[in-house]
């Protein structure tokens, strides 16, 4: 069965988002979409070292906001690469894995620091994919050539890829459900994620779960066992 996800790029996002991987066949990158400053494409949350039980917002910025603009358009700004560095070490540098997942995670934005902010999203989603052993077929929208909005964008682009199935995030329900695309002969499925729980530490002390945060979070906590959970959860379709 070909199963299909389709969602934007977004910065080191959590663990539901790299399951949905996981789960499906074929992973298109909604990467011609509109900025949207407040949104999950430029940040994320992660542990507050200053707070055992909050999360903190990161956040990447972008060169020249004022104007209107796709994510495949916007360069991102050059001092980010000190800022992740900086919350990355006050957040997780006592962690078990703290050098070496800092290291690779900021390298890939180093080599990147001069792309678009969907490309290094991209990048990023591809290299925690591959140390999780994780099967990342995908493809662009920038690529795919449609010229249709919303739902009937998903739907040209499912169409286009011979999708037998659509899994969709929670984003997707805020403007389609399965009864318009079953219509038109693609089955629907939600991809509704139960958040594992992992242990987690801020200065070798373990807190109370705090769920919902980058990849980077669990990557710092278990290292290669990440993998485990984000493979616990698996689909029957």
């Amino acid at each position: 069965m070909n199963v299909i996800s389709i969602c934007q790029p977004h910065f080191l996002p959590w663990l539901g988002y790299f399951n949905m991987i996981y789960n499906s066949t074929n992973f298109i990158f909604l990467d011609d979409v509109q900025y949207n400053r407040r949104s999950w494409q430029n940040r994320v949350h992660i542990l507050d070292n200053h707070n055992l039980q909050k999360k903190k917002l990161i956040s990447l910025s972008v060169v020249d906001y004022h104007q209107k603009k796709r994510i495949n358009e916007y360069k991102i700004n050059k001092d980010n690469l000190d800022y992740l560095k900086q919350n990355f070490y006050q957040s997780y540098n006592q962690s078990k894995y703290y050098s070496k997942i800092s290291d690779f995670i900021i390298d890939c934005v180093e080599k990147n620091i001069n792309a678009s902010l969907s490309e290094l999203n991209i990048s990023l989603i591809k290299l925690v994919s591959r140390y999780l052993n994780l099967n990342l077929e995908y493809d662009r929208s920038s690529k795919i050539n449609s010229d249709q909005k919303k739902e009937y964008l998903i739907f040209d682009i499912l169409k286009k890829k011979k999708a037998d199935l659509y899994l969709a995030n929670d984003g997707s329900l805020n403007y389609a459900d399965n009864r318009f695309f079953e219509a038109k002969g693609i089955k629907f499925q939600n991809h509704s994620y139960t958040h594992p729980i992992y242990d987690q530490f801020i200065k070798k002390k373990k807190i109370n779960f705090l769920s919902h945060l980058s990849i980077i979070d669990i990557l710092f906590n278990l290292d290669k066992d990440s993998e485990y959970v984000v493979k616990k959860f698996k689909l029957k379709f």
